[in-house]
């Protein structure tokens, strides 16, 4: 898929609605390889919500490289995408998939934080922000008259992202902070995990260093609990107890969204420690959002038995003083 106009000056695309009223996005932050994409997938079983993966890469991952949707699709042979695309900008080919991702870099990146939520910026940097949070804005809003959902479901886990939409005047932004033990999630970045034909350009997940985990561990989660300071609604969820007690931890994310659903999720898809998947268009995400059917809920801490121990101590030393907040100890 290639792009055939440029992306216009306001965001908008030929034919794209106006909308009217705020859009509920349901945003799962955190640090990757701690069960977003799992999370996200049962979050997307809920009355009333719909669950699009990690949106921040629709740009790259579908529109320009269009790789396969969690519904098995090509990103172009997907209805439901090619949908919103009309919607949102009159069609895909409305949009300069390059000039999105550069403005993607100018903006949406952990260093511009700053720059997010200081009030003395350049007047480029600020119709940038303008700009990008019209086109996004356009989007979750194409999602959700799409799908007929009144929660859009986002799990990009970048802070960035979210303090972004937490600024956002057409945004009404609820917060889900996912935590796992840093030593397991660096045990993970440090696997090769093979990806589904069609998903990715390199058939596998990136590597990462144990000194570099430890302290995006430490950097992405502070950033968080920053902006839930500020106001926004949080609920915050260690995956280790999501997997053990699913019911507990995914009742207390639904009360988060009683107020624009109108009730408290019951819950139905879940059945002890397994839940049904009845189908997703999640766009990019960790390659268990290719599946459906019933999925079962286990524990995965081979990392305390796998993971070399001099690694482990050193994460668990860089973590040690967030960690123990968060009851990891």
């Amino acid at each position: 898929m290639t792009a055939q106009q440029p992306l216009a000056g306001d965001g908008s695309g030929a034919g794209a609605p106006s909308g009217t009223g705020r859009v509920t996005v349901l945003y799962v932050c955190g640090m990757p390889r701690s069960g977003s994409t799992l999370l996200d997938l049962m979050l997307g079983q809920f009355v009333d919500h719909c669950d699009v993966g990690e949106l921040f890469y629709l740009w790259q991952s579908g529109v320009e490289r269009n790789f396969r949707c969690a519904c098995g699709q090509h990103f172009d042979e997907c209805p439901f995408w090619g949908e919103v695309g009309r919607q949102a900008y009159g069609g895909w080919a409305n949009i300069d998939v390059q000039e999105v991702r550069a403005l993607q870099r100018r903006v949406d990146a952990t260093g511009k934080v700053p720059l997010i939520v200081g009030s003395r910026v350049t007047p480029g940097f600020r119709q940038d922000l303008e700009r990008y949070t019209a086109l996004i804005t356009k989007l979750y809003r194409a999602i959700a008259q799409v799908s007929g959902a009144k929660v859009v479901v986002d799990s990009t886990k970048r802070p960035s992202l979210a303090y972004i939409l937490a600024r956002a005047p057409e945004i009404d932004l609820r917060l889900v902070h996912i935590l796992r033990d840093p030593r397991g999630v660096a045990y993970s970045w440090s696997q090769v995990v093979e990806l589904p034909e069609g998903t990715s350009t390199k058939g596998r997940m990136n590597q990462r260093s144990a000194r570099l985990t430890a302290r995006r561990w430490v950097t992405v989660n502070a950033m968080i609990s920053s902006l839930a300071r500020s106001g926004v609604p949080r609920v915050v969820v260690r995956y280790e107890d999501l997997v053990r007690d699913p019911r507990s931890e995914l009742g207390r994310i639904a009360a988060l969204t009683a107020d624009v659903t109108g009730q408290v999720d019951p819950l139905s898809f879940l059945h002890g420690t397994e839940f049904e998947q009845a189908g997703s268009h999640a766009v990019a995400g960790g390659r268990i959002r290719m599946r459906s059917g019933p999925i079962a809920l286990s524990l995965d801490e081979k990392w305390r038995r796998e993971y070399a121990p001099g690694r482990r101590r050193m994460v668990g030393a860089m973590t040690w003083p967030l960690r123990r907040r968060y009851d990891y100890r």
